[in-house]
């Protein structure tokens, strides 16, 4: 209690350093809670869309990540060869489509188009659909628009839609909120987009399997009968992605450490000035009894009380930041892109603790190592 007392009279005696200090060390820590959110938002809002993901393995031209839009490159010919293989791999469905991205990074003013082959619908892709106004066929000649996509593009039933300067289709249904990827699709025939792109091809195979097949088995047993075909399962694209999370999330860390660091050097310089400044004070304590590692505690709990008081601030900033992005990206593209979970709270608080442990480390050192003759005969 002695210990945590003169902590306290020892920091608020020099208010504003310690404040500032503080407030390093808190900014430092929300940005690195801030860009590391990001990876555990997006591992989250992937398990979930992979989860609610109707195919279970995407057929596309060898060479085609596993995220990328796929460019019309598979022939009708794949098309026959998968039908004819179907019975034997316990295939249930096959839904050749293909995509077309239109505008920029505005979610207002981008548009992806998704082609569906008659008989096929956007419940196939996320059973769970279903249609808040209109009909979710958009056969013959119309599009089914995502919830989110509708309400920034402001689109209602019978509104055209224009593909190219020749094709325009109308709106003929709007889905419910989905929060999730098919909110921002628009679903259109297959034929229509093949027309826009001015190819026979088909960009994409999308496969459904009865509930007793095996996915990965048979995703390898169609990539060795058809040369040129990539067959991405939905465990492979989770394995990809995290992979390509954990790659993200060491950049972010990276970039997050400079900050964090600079909190440090904070946090060691009001330290080290502190003892320079008490040096005559330090030496009365050891003349009246206290002992070397009583001051050296004393000296490293002022570094480590900073450290923890804006490890907790920084992290409650962070929380609060995820929030507010969020809140935008829910309302642009209809997914949480931020979480702060509570492994990366204790890591976040962990690193600042240890941060502040090293900047401590040695002027607490220093402090309880001056001669104490010296100590008293400074003024």
């Amino acid at each position: 209690m002695e210990l945590v007392l003169l902590v306290g009279r020892n920091l608020t005696a020099r208010f504003t350093r310690s404040l500032f200090t503080w407030l390093g060390i808190a900014v430092a820590t929300a940005s690195m809670v801030l860009f590391l959110s990001f990876g555990e938002g997006l591992r989250q809002a992937l398990v979930s869309e992979m989860g609610n993901f109707g195919p279970q393995i995407r057929v596309v031209a060898e060479g085609t990540d596993v995220f990328s839009p796929p460019q019309p490159e598979l022939p009708p010919e794949m098309l026959e060869q998968i039908r004819a293989m179907a019975p034997e791999l316990g295939i249930r469905k096959i839904i050749p489509s293909v995509m077309l991205v239109r505008g920029g990074f505005d979610p207002a003013t981008s548009f992806f188009f998704h082609g569906l082959p008659e008989g096929a619908d956007p419940r196939d892709f996320y059973p769970p659909a279903k249609a808040a106004a209109g009909r979710l066929d958009p056969h013959p000649d119309g599009a089914v628009v995502g919830a989110k996509k509708a309400e920034l593009s402001k689109l209602t039933l019978g509104k055209p839609l224009r593909l190219s300067r020749e094709v325009t289709v109308p709106v003929v249904g709007i889905l419910e909120p989905a929060s999730g990827l098919v909110d921002s699709l628009i679903f259109v025939p297959l034929k229509t987009l093949q027309q826009v792109l001015g190819t026979k091809n088909y960009g994409v195979f999308m496969i459904l399997l009865d509930p007793d097949a095996k996915v990965e088995e048979v995703a390898q047993k169609l990539e060795a009968a058809i040369p040129g075909i990539d067959a991405q399962s939905t465990n492979e694209a989770l394995k990809f992605a995290e992979r390509s999370l954990r790659i993200g999330d060491l950049i972010r860390f990276g970039i997050s450490l400079v900050a964090l660091v600079v909190g440090g050097l904070l946090v060691a310089n009001t330290v080290m000035m502190s003892v320079y400044e008490r040096t005559r004070e330090f030496g009365v304590m050891r003349a009246i009894g206290a002992r070397r590692r009583f001051i050296f505690g004393l000296v490293l709990s002022e570094a480590l009380f900073l450290a923890l008081a804006g490890g907790l601030a920084g992290v409650l900033a962070g929380v609060l930041g995820s929030a507010a992005i969020n809140a935008y990206t829910q309302e642009a593209v209809g997914l949480a892109l931020s979480a702060v979970t509570p492994r990366l709270a204790l890591f976040s608080m962990a690193v600042a603790l240890v941060l502040g442990l090293v900047a401590g480390l040695l002027p607490a050192r220093g402090a309880s190592r001056i001669p104490v003759t010296e100590a008293l005969g400074r003024i």
